[in-house]
């Protein structure tokens, strides 16, 4: 399993702000993310990674003729 961490997300946007390795420094992050003037009143979440998926590819194959 990966190393744990943590992503900074605006409610209503696309895509998350930052990764982060430790709780602490998302939670200081979301705050300063929040108080940025284009946040101001949205919620800024701090979410926690709690598992992954991954498909391999399956490697490329061919035929002599």
């Amino acid at each position: 399993m990966p190393c744990k961490f943590w992503m900074v997300w605006v409610a209503s946007t696309p895509t998350t702000e930052m990764r982060d390795t430790s709780f602490a420094s998302a939670c200081q992050e979301a705050d300063r993310v929040a108080r940025q003037p284009k946040n101001l009143g949205k919620k800024v979440y701090v979410l926690e990674a709690m598992d992954y998926r991954w498909v391999q590819p399956a490697p490329l194959s061919y035929e002599v003729l």
